[in-house]
């Protein structure tokens, strides 16, 4: 069984919950399974840092609520996890994703259903400290934009 916090969780669990958290747009909880140096590479053009990748999140949880990042594949090897990610949803109202550069998100009432991506999750005491998605034709938040029915170039 997981723990609440990140201490009490092997590396799969603490992804697990991480990702969890994320679902159920816990930004709190979340955060607290990041390091405070923590970096998102891979899914957006430059990396995010642990504020600017949260509010990214945030953002999409709020036009698409029941996004879904359907982790599989996870192995463990020492402290990287490399798992797999399918990232789906319905978009219900428009959103800002603020650390992209981006105008406004209309309300498109698409659903999306993102190609598989490749993920490695490095952790240090426990914690997560990057969090690396390997590029996918089709993928990554250009992608989920795309699906969206929103091609606006993303300055980051």
């Amino acid at each position: 069984m997981m723990g609440s916090t990140p201490e009490e969780n092997t590396p799969v669990d603490s992804v697990r919950a991480f990702i969890s958290a994320l679902e159920a747009n816990e930004q709190e909880t979340a955060a607290d399974f990041l390091t405070d140096d923590f970096m998102a590479t891979g899914w957006t053009p430059g990396p995010l840092d642990k504020s600017a990748f949260l509010a990214v999140i945030a953002g999409l949880k709020s036009g698409m609520p029941g996004l879904m990042f359907n982790m599989h594949n996870i192995e463990e090897e020492g402290a990287v996890i490399n798992a797999t990610f399918q990232i789906a949803g319905y978009q219900t109202d428009s959103f800002s994703l603020p650390p992209l550069s981006l105008p406004p998100i209309p309300q498109m009432a698409r659903s999306i259903s993102m190609p598989a991506e490749d993920v490695s999750f490095t952790l240090i005491n426990e914690k997560i400290k990057l969090m690396s998605v390997m590029p996918t034709r089709g993928g990554g938040i250009s992608g989920l934009l795309h699906q969206l029915g929103v091609d606006a170039p993303i300055i980051q």
